[in-house]
């Protein structure tokens, strides 16, 4: 008897001597981490293991020892806040890379006389094109006319490019390379200014700048590439690893595309195509052979529209749709609402369309009346049986009435809480216009995280800044520290940190259909996470947050964080 129990024992030694490891060893090891999840079943942590991309453990630091082997490479967080990589719901990252770099006002505020100097030395720098764009104009109470924009320049276009995006300030040679004269129409979503006489004035507001911008150079691919690559380090110095580029054209397809082929892109891209929403199968087959173009590469989810609704609310654009009049220059309700840029039937329309081609809507709404128009379009969609995501950008101004509906109809709000500051686009170019109580309502982002809604970060970047830290800060604060003098705006609709830092995670994963992937810490999904170069706790003020930077960025489990400069 004592011979056989002997000899199963050394059996049972014999099989755990050669009994394959519980798992391998990670490739990365996080420890020593104060780990931010986002995820509800456990949401904090203290360490992470990386196997092959994915995230393969969870939990603390006596649990991730198992993990460690010869060949893992093991990072001490130093009791560091670790995020999931952030993500922006909404930029014109390929956009803005193609204007880095190039002639800039830097968004102060000018008039024309004070920026005629500046813009004289972007003419004598570039002897050889056609147009001379200059960017970053402050675009709140500017005013240039052609003539004196001739007095500038008048061999050349000259073409002043709003930061808001929606405005452009062209001389006489520019009007005449665009075609433009005073039997040209008004585009159906945009405004050519005009004086007394009809003659335009070289202020182009939103479709009308594409009349100039459709005639220009067009940059080659290969500038398109160098820009996409000069960009994504920028990215992830600020801890950006995934993002939706919003109203993606067919060359910026193509650039993504090749850039995606070459295995030079470290990011995960939600494509939004372009378009003006013609519910014709021509455009729809144009989409999805843009589409087609990006399938099959995990990068890439290609299957979201961007729509515009309407335009800007500030002053002297006003393109946004408004539900009540804006004021006229003395205060008293005029007689413009602005410009809905769809009728309403039409988007309805291609809302549904969208769902029977298996495309998602993301759009583009201002104003009170573009929102309701747009959860109206989404309200029909939905009660026709629609699955589709649908998502709203911007928000600037929502009918209270209309809150609750964003978590009725799963509809996830896009919100650019770096504009919450008070400056003089936010304040002296809309207060006049829009009066006190509709101002006490601007970016109602604690208003929809009430109503339930989940709300999602993003920059709209070339627009402001991509930096999330900076858009965090100012929804907690609502305060813009290089003018301190002004009080907040809106104080009331203040968030807390972690909401935001849900908005940049998890609820941008959720808006563009990538959770499962992406936008929290849990084993299972991609090994996309930051460590920040300090701790957040309940005590963190927004000037802390406003100046955080990452120390380490990995993307798919490998290091991508940027050289120091």
């Amino acid at each position: 008897m004592r011979t056989t129990t002997i000899a199963l024992t050394l059996v049972a030694l014999l099989c755990a001597c050669t009994r394959e490891p519980a798992h391998l060893s990670a490739d990365l090891v996080v420890r020593n981490g104060d780990l931010r999840t986002m995820s509800a079943t456990n949401p904090r942590a203290t360490a992470l293991a990386v196997l092959a991309g994915s995230i393969a453990y969870v939990g603390d630091d006596a649990g991730v020892a198992a993990w460690i082997g010869t060949g893992t490479k093991v990072i001490d967080a130093g009791g560091h806040t670790v995020l999931p990589g952030l993500i922006d719901s909404h930029i014109h990252a390929a956009e803005g890379a193609l204007a880095l770099g190039g002639c800039t006002l830097h968004n102060e505020e000018l008039t024309i006389a004070q920026a005629a100097d500046a813009i004289r030395a972007c003419v004598a720098a570039d002897k050889t094109s056609t147009w001379i764009v200059v960017n970053e104009v402050n675009p709140a109470g500017f005013k240039a006319s052609a003539q004196e924009l001739d007095a500038i320049e008048k061999q050349r276009a000259l073409f002043l490019w709003g930061t808001d995006g929606h405005t452009a300030w062209v001389n006489t040679r520019a009007l005449e390379l665009a075609g433009i004269t005073r039997t040209t129409a008004d585009p159906a979503a945009g405004r050519i200014e005009r004086d007394p006489r009809g003659d335009a004035t070289g202020f182009l507001v939103d479709g009308a700048t594409s009349l100039a911008l459709d005639v220009m150079d067009k940059p080659s691919q290969a500038k398109r590439l160098d820009a996409l690559r000069s960009v994504l380090p920028k990215l992830h110095a600020v801890g950006i690893t995934s993002f939706l580029e919003a109203n993606t054209d067919e060359p910026t397809v193509d650039a993504y595309a090749e850039l995606a082929r070459l295995g030079q892109l470290d990011a995960r891209v939600t494509i939004a195509f372009e378009s003006s929403a013609e519910n014709e199968p021509s455009e729809f087959q144009r989409l999805e052979a843009q589409r087609a173009k990006l399938a099959g590469n995990p990068l890439f989810r290609p299957d979201f529209i961007k729509v515009m609704a309407d335009g800007v609310m500030e002053h002297p654009t006003q393109t946004a749709a408004l539900l009540a009049p804006y004021n006229d220059a003395k205060g008293k309700p005029g007689k413009s609402t602005g410009k809905l840029y769809l009728a309403p039937a039409d988007l309805v329309a291609f809302v549904q369309e969208a769902q029977k081609r298996a495309f998602n809507v993301h759009v583009h709404a201002i104003g009170d009346a573009a929102v309701r128009e747009t959860l109206d379009a989404f309200a029909a969609a939905r009660a026709a049986g629609s699955t589709q995501l649908l998502s709203i950008s911007h928000l600037q101004l929502i009918d209270p009435a209309d809150l609750p509906r964003f978590a009725a109809l799963r509809v996830q709000p896009s919100l650019q809480l770096l504009w919450a500051q008070p400056d003089n686009y936010s304040i002296d170019a809309l207060t006049p216009w829009i009066g006190a109580e509709r101002m006490g309502r601007q970016y109602p982002a604690r208003s929809l995280i009430a109503a339930g809604a989940d709300v999602a970060g993003g920059s709209d970047w070339d627009v402001s800044s991509f930096n999330p830290f900076e858009a965090i800060a100012t929804a907690m604060s609502r305060k813009n520290p290089k003018e301190p003098e002004r009080p907040p705006l809106v104080a009331t609709e203040a968030v807390t940190l972690d909401q935001m830092l849900a908005a940049y995670t998890l609820n941008s994963a959720r808006m563009i259909g990538r959770d499962r992937e992406i936008g929290s810490l849990e084993s299972g999904k991609q090994a996309d996470f930051i460590v920040l170069d300090r701790t957040y706790d309940d005590e963190t003020t927004a000037d802390e947050v406003r100046v955080t930077r990452p120390t380490s960025v990995y993307f798919a489990g490998r290091d991508v964080t940027p050289a120091s400069d």
